[in-house]
This record gives C-alpha cells, structure tokens and sequence, in this order.
C-alpha cells in the first residue's frame, strides 16, 4: 500500500485512486468508527490534488457508506467495511436490481426536484460556485472516458447541500450507491451509445447548473424533474425488455 503518510507522495492522483487509498486506509485501522477524518485542504496537500478531486473521492466513499458528513463538523467514519447488499437504509426488491433502480428513481424523483427548487432560493454563492465546479467535474470526466458515478454523485449532492437542509444531504448519503445506478445499463463504457447517453446527462446537469445559478427555482425544479423522470423511462425499459426474455 502507498505510504500517505510520507512527504513523498506521488504529484496527481485521480480521484478513484485517491477514495481507493482512503478505503484501504480505512478498512486496514488508520481510521476508526467515529474518528474524524483530515480536512480537504489537509487531504489535498497529502495527495497533492485540488479539493474538488478530495470531494469526489470523499463522495465515493460516503456512497460506500464508510463516511458521513456532519454539518459544520466535518467528515467522520462510519464503518470501517462496505456494508452487505441490502443492508442499506432504503429498499429491498429481493434481488431485482432493475425494479431496485425504479423504485429508487420514483423516491428521488419526489425529493430531488424539490432540492433543487430551494437550491435555486438558498444557495449560497459558494455552494453555487461548489454546483458549477461539480458539474465540470463531471464533463471532465465524461471527456476522458472516466468513471463518472462519483462526479455525479458529487453533482447531486453539492444541490442538496445548497438547500441548507440537512435531511436533503442525509437521504443522499443514506441511498448512497443506488443514487447513481449506471451499473445496470446494457451498453459497454466505451460505447458510441454510452457516451451519447453521458453527453445527455452532461447538458440535463448544465441545465439545472444554469438555473441555480440564476436563481430560478421553477427551472431548477423542472430541470431536475425531466433529468430524473428520463432516467426513469430509460429503466423501465430496460425492465420491460427483460421480463420478455423471460
């Protein structure tokens, strides 16, 4: 394992090598249940990245369920392993992965229109500039054929730390993983058809981004309901072509 301790460490770290560090960090004894975690700029002089390649891969983790984020406190350490499936706070569909998603796309359809109409009347300038800096995380990423589950993650949790209510933050971090199922699409990452479907999702964040941004919350709200309602069509396709395989 790379030596994080030591002032030598490497120039650049992607963001998944950074929460795979940590991870190993974590379920090896560094860190304990309850122990805060560095800060970001702290983190950041260790890896030697930016604090938006910290935030990404914290959100990997939080997403595993090995952190959480306290208001005002910091990042502490929730579990020291990943969690078995189904263990999760949300959700139980006895293995059906596609209905899971569906189910999980509805909840989030109801809650997250709603973050981002307050996102667009509380955010802060910061927390708007944390929104547009996440965004372009997430086309760096899709521009370079990275693992974009993270950024996306980020994306919609940077929104619902904008609406200055924690329960929003919270209900994100307890779906973890299952907020951004890319997993089950039946197309190859290095896919034409990948990479148009990531282009969509690209412009649908810029869009909701934008009317944050400018503090038009029916657009926001709106924005973000087409973007989670045509993922959920997407799905229910996907379920329905397999129950004709069956």
């Amino acid at each position: 394992m790379t030596d994080v301790t030591s002032n030598k460490a490497k120039p650049r770290y992607l963001a998944g090598e950074v929460e795979q560090e940590l991870r190993s960090l974590i379920e090896n004894g560094k860190y304990q249940v309850g122990e805060k975690m560095p800060t970001e700029n702290a983190l950041g002089q260790q890896f030697k990245v930016s604090r938006t390649v910290i935030r990404e891969a914290i959100a990997g983790l939080r997403a595993a369920g090995l952190v959480i984020s306290r208001r005002g406190s910091g990042v502490f350490i929730e579990k020291t392993s990943v969690a078995e499936p189904g263990a999760n706070l949300f959700l139980s569909t006895g293995g059906n992965r596609t209905r899971e998603v569906i189910d999980t796309l509805e909840l989030r359809s109801t809650v997250e229109v709603q973050s981002a109409y307050l996102a667009a009347t509380r955010a802060s300038y910061g927390q708007i500039e944390e929104i547009l800096e996440s965004h372009q995380r997430f086309s760096e990423e899709i521009a370079k054929l990275g693992k974009v589950e993270n950024a996306d993650f980020v994306f919609h949790e940077a929104i619902a730390k904008a609406t200055n209510n924690e329960a929003f933050v919270q209900f994100l971090q307890h779906l973890g993983k299952r907020t951004i199922p890319r997993a089950n699409l039946p197309m190859a990452r290095d896919s034409q058809a990948y990479q148009d479907y990531m282009v969509k999702l690209e412009n649908e964040h810029l869009v909701i981004a934008n009317a944050i941004s400018d503090r038009n919350a029916d657009e926001a709200a709106n924005a973000m309901k087409i973007h989670l309602q045509d993922s959920l069509a997407r799905y229910r396709v996907l379920s329905r072509d397999k129950n004709k395989l069956k």
